[in-house]
């Protein structure tokens, strides 16, 4: 068995639970969500099918991986969870953040492999989807803007080498829009592109250090607002067989040197020129 917490669903309720365990018998594996928390209010609820598609790509990564995705593989496969809860929402549920929920759902069930043996899986990763959503007008070319880029982090150490640095882990790829192209499409400026600096979970096979991007609204850009979200601010990315955690993420937004907020989940946030957004994706344990 295996549990851990989302640190919250952004709009009030926090620590959401997902709490896991396998049983197996004979030629038949159950994977049971019992006692994990109610659904909620904010967008990261799982619809069946996400939750589905987790396990199929957990279990998977645990196998050989030649094994086929066919009727005799998912046939092996049984799951419990309560409809109404967060890896199992019911209507009417918001659930357009899903991809954060699905991959602490992974780590869960990486976390309880682990203890069955620990050589199979990774550490916790950086257990997010990290994204940025600017919107608001071009004065340069008097359009409508909108620049959404999913920002990777740590990528859990393994039993015989270290994490990977600055990706997205389990069942989603990183975007990575090149500094240059960015400015030259959006009234935008990058301050910082980098590593985020000693992120990764201290180790024998250290865990992967996550990402810092940090943007300036600039004099071109009017009626700016900003939607973003990561995970991991509060809870930290664990480690196994004795590594530690990783470095945990944040987002500050600040405005002429002091900062207005340090909310990792920010919904329409009004942004006016000169105010800078920076975001620093957790790294992963060790």
């Amino acid at each position: 068995a295996f549990e851990d917490y989302l640190d919250s669903d952004g709009v009030g309720h926090k620590d959401l639970l997902i709490k896991y365990k396998v049983i197996i018998v004979g030629d038949q594996i159950t994977f049971d969500f019992t006692g994990t928390c109610k659904q909620v209010t904010g967008p990261y609820n799982c619809v069946p099918c996400a939750l589905k598609a987790t396990i199929y790509y957990s279990l998977m990564s645990v196998l050989d991986h030649t094994i086929p995705a066919n009727s005799g593989f998912f046939d092996s496969i049984h799951i419990v969870a309560e409809p109404g809860t967060l890896v199992w929402s019911s209507e009417p549920a918001p659930v357009s953040d899903r991809e954060t929920t699905t991959q602490r759902i992974a780590d869960v069930i990486f976390g309880a492999f682990s203890k069955i043996d620990p050589t199979i899986v990774t550490a916790a990763g950086n257990g997010a989807q990290s994204f940025f959503a600017f919107e608001g007008e071009d004065l340069r070319y008097k359009k409508h803007y909108v620049y959404v880029e999913t920002v990777g982090g740590g990528s859990g150490g393994r039993y015989n080498k270290d994490g990977l640095d600055a990706v997205h882990v389990h069942m989603t790829n990183t975007s990575n829009l090149p500094v240059e192209a960015l400015e030259m499409e959006y009234p935008l400026l990058v301050e910082q592109y980098a590593l985020h600096e000693n992120s990764g979970g201290a180790g024998e096979y250290r865990g992967g250090v996550g990402i810092v991007r940090t943007i300036k609204i600039t004099e071109e850009s009017a009626s700016t607002t900003l939607t973003a979200s990561t995970e991991r601010a509060v809870y930290r990315p664990w480690g196994l067989e004795g590594g530690q955690p990783g470095g945990n993420a944040s987002l500050i937004i600040t405005r002429d040197g002091e900062v207005v907020s340090d909310n990792p989940k920010p919904r329409g946030f009004v942004l006016k020129s000169g105010d800078v957004v920076q975001l620093k994706t957790a790294g992963a344990g060790g």
